[in-house]
């Protein structure tokens, strides 16, 4: 059956090319099936269209955060310790919450104009809450990705707290104790005052806008949740219909090595990628640990090269003076490693990473523990060092901990001791664990990253389901991925009222019970009259 091309537009906003890559890999997938794809996003955004020719139209929705918004959201969150609370990072939940009303109201007008008005919205999950607004308004359905399971939604009983704000590297309930369990579940009642405070702010700027109403929580959703992660990587859980695991969503074209990476790579069989995030900022005192740890590896042999890639903003803690006293890095200054003038050092400002990750030279990947940089970590069968920063950078590192891939580093307290001897222990491996394990994941994130085309697929069904099942201007059925409960009241979903007339049941059976049973006592001696 042939079915005519519909008009997608994707919607990213904030976060960079990291949330817009896979959120463009869907568009690429759905522009071969014949729809017309266009995009929503950022001033200075509009430059990754060179790369994504298939998009045909570019709506810019206004200027996002400055470079010194950023910078300072990086430096806050390396100091974010989330086991004190959500305090310290709501700053930055209040910075990228402020787009909403430029995102609204540039979506709106999209919509607005039967001219690009969409058939259907496929979103970043940081512009969740304005293609919510769009779908509730103009009744066009959504799909949000997300690089881990989405807090406060699709909660599961036996992993604790929030997908994100995980402490003590909670992975499930199976193996913590009940005070850890606790501490989880607290993470948000601790948080309620900045919760509540952050409430009444959004709602204040949302009626400053002109909307009249506030979102509502669901634990279901009614739109399509696609995550970018994968089981094996993710906590097994059950799902409703409407979200599935659709990660690792990759482009299926690799970008070739540079002419330095090529040069350095050559003749190397024991290299230590690291890339710790493209802003993160690391002090120096962080940055000559990891040095001090990196040139002892180097100088015993258990590494023979170092990639670390760290863009311009990542450096501007170091001190380039600081001069190594160790034995195996005597005279040597953080400028001699920066302007490669140790040969077994390569500081580039930006790496190909998936290229590096693919080479059979790398052996071990020091990653921060990010959605994609865990997913390509994965699939490309590298074993990990993990020093998670913030948000789901912690959730992950538990899990690739948990997955027997990597060791952790506590990003407060690790030392230059812990990362030489985590590092040697991963990269020796002696008991093969490490390589075993990297290769069942690799393997099982190959076969699941072909699931993005499945994620084309439910996005496709929702949205012919969508327009069809509405009539005069009414809704006759639900959507049909929906589950039944999500339009019942809760006793009816939950069985409370067959519950109810069961416990009646079951009560008034046990009175009668013991009714006739009080009547035959008391008449137990009572002699028969003889006729």
């Amino acid at each position: 059956m042939t079915v005519p091309p519909r008009k997608i537009l994707l919607v990213v906003t904030t976060g960079g090319y990291t949330h817009a890559a896979p959120i463009l890999e869907l568009g690429r997938i759905l522009s071969s099936r014949g729809h017309t794809i266009t995009l929503a996003t950022l001033n200075d955004q509009d430059d990754w269209l060179s790369s994504h020719p298939y998009i045909t139209t570019t709506h810019l929705l206004g200027p996002g955060p400055t470079p010194a918004q950023y910078n300072a959201h990086y430096l806050r969150m390396r100091n974010w310790d989330m086991s004190q609370g959500l305090a310290a990072s709501m700053p930055s939940k209040y910075l990228f919450d402020s787009f909403w009303p430029l995102t609204y109201h540039g979506l709106h007008s999209i919509t607005s104009s039967p001219a690009t008005r969409p058939d259907f919205i496929v979103a970043d999950f940081f512009a969740v809450d304005a293609v919510r607004d769009i779908k509730i308004q103009f009744g066009i359905p959504i799909a949000v990705m997300s690089p881990t399971m989405p807090a406060l939604m699709l909660p599961c009983s036996y992993i604790p707290g929030q997908p994100g704000f995980q402490i003590d590297g909670t992975v499930t309930s199976e193996d913590a104790s009940l005070w850890l369990r606790i501490r989880n579940e607290m993470v948000v009642v601790w948080a309620l005052r900045e919760i509540l405070g952050l409430w009444r702010w959004t709602k204040r700027m949302r009626r400053g806008e002109g909307v009249a109403y506030d979102l509502p929580a669901l634990k279901k959703p009614d739109y399509i949740v696609l995550v970018n992660s994968f089981y094996g990587l993710e906590v097994a859980r059950d799902l409703p219909p409407l979200a599935a695991l659709v990660g690792p969503v990759l482009s299926e074209e690799l970008s070739g090595l540079g002419k330095r990476e090529e040069v350095f790579l050559e003749g190397r069989r024991k290299v230590m990628y690291i890339a710790l995030g493209t802003h993160v900022i690391i002090s120096n005192g962080d940055a000559v640990m990891i040095v001090q740890a990196l040139l002892r590896l180097l100088a015993e042999g258990v590494l023979d090269g170092v990639i670390w890639a760290v863009g311009e903003s990542g450096r501007q803690d170091l001190d380039l003076a600081y001069r190594f006293d160790t034995d195996a890095g005597a005279g040597i200054t953080f400028d001699d490693l920066l302007s490669g003038r140790h040969g077994d050092f390569f500081f580039p400002f930006f790496a190909p990473q998936r290229a590096i990750l693919d080479h059979e030279a790398v052996q071990i990947y020091f990653t921060h523990g990010g959605g994609s940089s865990a997913n390509e970590g994965l699939y490309h069968g590298k074993r990990m060092l993990v020093m998670g920063i913030f948000s789901d950078q912690i959730a992950n590192m538990a899990r690739l901990v948990h997955a027997g891939v990597a060791e952790s580093l506590d990003k407060f307290r690790f030392s230059a001791e812990e990362v030489y001897g985590k590092a040697k222990r991963v990269v020796e491996d002696l008991e093969g664990t490490y390589a075993r394990n990297s290769l069942r994941l690799q393997r099982i994130a190959c076969v699941a990253s072909r699931r993005k085309y499945y994620a084309a697929d439910l996005i496709e069904e929702v949205m012919y389901d969508d327009e069809l099942r509405f009539g005069e201007g009414s809704e006759p059925r639900p959507m049909h991925l929906q589950t039944a409960d999500v339009r019942m009241p809760a006793y009816k979903a939950r069985n409370w009222d067959l519950m109810a007339v069961a416990a009646m049941a079951l009560a008034g059976g046990l009175g009668a019970m013991g009714f006739f049973g009080r009547m035959l006592w008391r008449n137990r001696g009572v002699p028969t009259r003889a006729k």
